[in-house]
Formats: C-alpha cells, structure tokens, sequence
C-alpha cells in the first residue's frame, strides 16, 4: 500500500498565521512602527452577501453552483474537512494527518488527528468522522472505522478521492439528539437567522485544533443586493462585500479597495435542444461566432473578464487555449443564411438569464445585440434565479468552478448541463468531455469572470487561494484610527 504521512503540528495559530506574525515582527523592529501595525486579537467582522443560505448542514447542499461556493465559504468557518488544499490546489492535512491507499486506489485509509474537539466538546472520533463521510458519500462507498482511522472503500477506482474531500460538502459534522450540528472549524454558530431575517452571528471557536482566529465575531448580512452591498463598504457599514465583476473598477473609483481571485466563474449560452427554434446545428454556431466575446470581458465586465472558448480556464486546464473565441460575423451570416431563417422569418429567439444577477442582464443584452447585427433576433427576458426554463430557447447559465484540480471541475460543470461526466483521470481525458458539448454548439462559452470582493481599510491579511473562497482565521482588523490620524 502506498503510504504518505505529513507532519502538521497543531499550535496557537495555524503555520501560516505564525510565519506571518514573525514577518510582522521583523518589519515592526526594522521600521520602528507602532504596535498598532501588529496582528492583533478582537472586534468584529462585518461581511454582507447577495446569496441566503438557510442551513449550514453539509447534507442539505445546494444544487446551483452560486449558492454552492457560498455555502462553501460559510461552512468553511465552521466545519473542518478531512484533507484541504494548499495555495497549489495539492491535497494537505487537515483533519487526516496521513493516508494510505492499496495499489488499485479502491481501498484509502484515513489516520485521524489526536485532540480535535468539536464546538459542543464532544471529541472527534473515527466512528463520528466515519458516520459524516457516509451520508455524504452516500451508497457509492462504503465507510467505515477502526481505532483511529476512518476507511473509504469502493468496488472501482477512487483516484481522486483526496481531491474530491477537500472540496464541496465534504465536511465533518456531529449531530446531537435535539438537531444540532457542532463542526471543528475556527468559528461557532451562536445565531443563526430565522426565514425572515437575515444575519448570522458566529463567534471565535477558543478551542480550535488549529488555533484561535484573530477577530471575536463575525457578522454575516445574507440577501444582501449588490448595490445595497456597494453602498454599504462605501459609506464604512461592512468590511467584506461582494462586488460583481462589472462593478469591480467602479469600487476601486470611490475609494475601496477591491481584491480579485484567477477566473473562477463562467459565464455561457446553454440552448435547449428540445426546442424546433434551435434544433439546427448551424444556427447555434452562427450564434457562437456572432458573439463578440472580447466586448463583453473589455466593455460589458470592464476587463474584470476573460473571453472564454472552452469551460475551464487555462490556469485550470492548460489548454483553454486551444477553443477560439474570436467572432467571425460574416461567417455567422453565411451559416445563418443556410438555415433558411431570412426566408421563413422566424419568431424571436427567447433568451433568459438572471434577473437578480447585474452582470448577467448586462451580458444578455450584449448577447442580444450581437446577434441582432448577425440578422438573429433574440428576446432577453429575466427571471427570478439560474433554474432551468423549459420554455427557453436558450439560457445564460453561471457555473463557478468546484475545486482548481480539472476533473473535478469539468465533472461539475458537464454535470450541471445535464450531461454525464465518467471519471476523468487525464488532460487527454479532460480535453475530450470538455469539447465534446462545445463542438456539437449545445453550450456556448463567453466569459471566465474573478471572485472579487471590496474590502474596508481595517481588513489586513486577506490572503485566500487563487480560486477564491475565504480564509477568515487569518484576517485581523486594523483600530481604526483616531481622530484626525490617516489609516494605514
């Protein structure tokens, strides 16, 4: 069996934090600066979201991709995985300290950390981490435990198991007998909103395998719109926002500083089949080189975009490159014309999109133009979430991307379409599924958008990975400054 061990110590702060607080000292001592300008321990941390979670319990996780990454974010505070992945997107300790797997990669095993308590003080235990797994693996593998190990085993090949646990719902969780639900994570629930309110409180967790986060408290505002959101981290009401890709440089206008992950969104036409306006082939790729995929990242998401030809990014896939994204209007008019629409004038094409989602009205309309210069006339009609409609002739979906690693991602994604991804295992793999439906023009690529948040003057040490998501136990908030003084 092949046996891989990590040693990864459990401290007063996580590694990172500790090597950042040295590097602190440092400065501190070469620069002669305040102690204000040191980590510190305290205060509250305000966050507003669009997305309203219900419930934090992995089991019940959403199926669309945008409440998904939200529901990640929030479940990261709170619950710890077996593995994680580090800045590389390579699998690292976490609850798990080692794991072994025999030679068909069926049959992992999972050695446990010692001393890990849950929020409730009930310690964790294999039979308790075996339990979690199951219910979230559900029948496709059977979980066990023995002394201090939990053990995941399949009838086929897992070997992407690691990638798949330290991604998704893949948290463990304990319930009690009255329906709580008590994790490991850096932070505990204390308040947790009602059908009509909005705001979760979660409170610094004393007793943290990893060490104790740096803020007190975290106040969560859900539901929150965009624009409420923009207002809110202008005015000095919230120290995280979300800010859609369109209104990243306008943020950065009044004054707020704005971070951005790699591309970690897709934007992209998905067109119903089972609709007779869209069954031609060679009408939906004169839709596809119609469209003006550069104006759209440059112009529409003001260059917070990227022109997508395939489903994953390069940095994830490596050869995103390889789909073109260029448009060609004159051989759209061409296709177009073989069709026979000029002839039989058609009615529109109905396209819907998002109608809570800015940037995505903004691209629909940028679509619709496109392919009016093209001779295709197509009708934007908004609605209430990303659900399938049935009575669409072609919709504009978002996907954001489950986990850096390709296979997972492209799995989620082909997934989400309504396909069938099979395991895949290689790039040559990989490269095949993701062209297969771009190829047959069933969905249409546009545009690779950035996580991007506004975050206030007092927020230091935001340092999440390149694909997004949060690392809130390492963020510290600045005193904010005296009166009279400038912020740092």
């Amino acid at each position: 069996m092949r046996h891989i061990a990590f040693p990864f110590p459990a401290g007063n702060k996580p590694p990172l934090a500790l090597a950042v607080i040295l590097l602190f000292g440092v400065m501190v001592g070469a620069t002669g600066s305040t102690a204000s300008t040191r980590p510190s321990y305290g205060g509250t941390l305000h966050i507003q979201i669009n997305e309203r979670i219900p419930t934090i319990d992995p089991r019940l996780w959403p199926a669309d991709s945008g409440e998904a990454a939200a529901a990640d974010r929030i479940d990261s505070l709170i619950f710890d995985r077996m593995i994680r992945l580090d800045d590389h997107g390579t699998s690292e300790p976490a609850l798990a300290v080692s794991w072994q797997h025999d030679a068909q990669s069926k049959r992992w095993e999972f050695r446990l950390r010692n001393g890990v308590k849950f929020t409730d003080g009930s310690p964790l235990t294999p039979e308790i981490a075996a339990l979690a797994l199951q219910q979230l693996l559900r029948n496709s593998f059977d979980v066990s435990a023995n002394s201090d190990s939990v053990i995941v085993q399949a009838d086929h090949s897992i070997p992407d198991l690691l990638e798949q646990l330290a991604t998704g719902r893949y948290f463990i969780f304990h319930t009690t007998t009255d329906g709580g639900i008590f994790g490991t994570g850096p932070f505990q629930v204390t308040d947790w909103p009602s059908d009509l309110a909005t705001k979760a409180v979660l409170t610094a967790n004393e007793s943290c395998w990893a060490g104790r986060p740096f803020v007190d408290k975290i106040e969560l505002t859900m539901g929150m719109s965009f624009e409420r959101q923009a207002n809110a981290i202008a005015v000095g009401q919230a120290d995280v926002v979300e800010l859609p890709a369109s209104q990243v440089r306008r943020a950065a206008q009044r004054n707020v500083r704005t971070v951005s992950s790699d591309p970690v969104e897709l934007f992209a036409l998905q067109f119903n089949t089972g609709k007779l306006e869209v069954q031609d082939a060679h009408l939906r790729q004169a839709i596809s080189l119609a469209i003006d995929r550069a104006s759209i990242a440059d112009v529409i998401l003001q260059r917070q975009g990227m022109p997508a030809g395939g489903l994953l990014p390069n940095w994830i896939s490596g050869y995103a490159h390889l789909f073109p994204v260029s448009a060609d209007l004159a051989r759209a008019k061409e296709l177009l014309a073989a069709t026979g629409r000029e002839v039989s004038r058609p009615a529109p094409l109905v396209l819907v999109y998002d109608s809570g989602d800015a940037d995505a009205r903004a691209i629909a309309e940028r679509v619709a133009v496109n392919l009016r210069e093209a001779g295709i006339v197509a009708q934007i009609s908004g609605q209430a979430g990303g659900a399938k409609n049935p009575t669409a002739d072609m919709q504009l979906v978002r996907f954001r991307m489950a986990a850096p690693d390709p296979g997972i991602a492209l799995a989620e994604i082909l997934n989400a379409l309504g396909g069938s991804a099979a395991s895949l295992e290689t790039p040559e793999e990989d490269y095949a599924a993701e062209r297969a439906p771009i190829d047959a023009f069933l969905v249409i690529p546009l545009v690779h958008v950035s996580e991007s948040y506004g975050l206030s003057p007092q927020v230091r040490d935001w340092m999440p990975p390149r694909w997004g998501g949060w690392r809130l136990e390492d963020v510290w908030l600045e005193p904010a400054p005296a009166a009279g003084e400038k912020s740092p």
